[in-house]
């Protein structure tokens, strides 16, 4: 899956795209929407018994402070949570600023 920022309408929106290119989600307003919304769908997709109650991992943050705290020196190997959910999303593709050049005519 992949995180698409587009230009839609006169608006930046983000979508997720499967590797074949179809668009899986609705336009999401923000990367934090963007980010539920692929939490979400990634927990639906699990086919095991689900231990964990929240999409969250409340260790994330707190391992994270008490990591730096301890040594300034040492960069932890993944200060984010142990799933592949509980890492941040980013943006994969930007189509912003190529449509934003074509309208402008650049």
């Amino acid at each position: 899956m992949r995180l698409v920022k587009d230009l839609v309408d006169s608006r930046i929106v983000l979508y997720w795209i499967a590797g074949s290119g179809k668009q899986l989600s609705t336009y999401l307003a923000s990367l934090s929407q963007a980010e539920e919304w692929w939490k979400a769908y990634m927990f639906s997709r699990y086919q095991g018994e689900e231990r964990r109650q929240s999409v969250l991992d409340r260790r994330t943050n707190f391992e994270k402070r008490r990591r730096i705290a301890q040594s300034n020196e040492l960069i932890p190997m993944s200060p984010y949570g142990r799933r592949s959910t509980d890492i941040p999303v980013k943006v994969d593709v930007d189509r912003v600023s190529e449509k934003l050049n074509a309208l402008t005519g650049r």
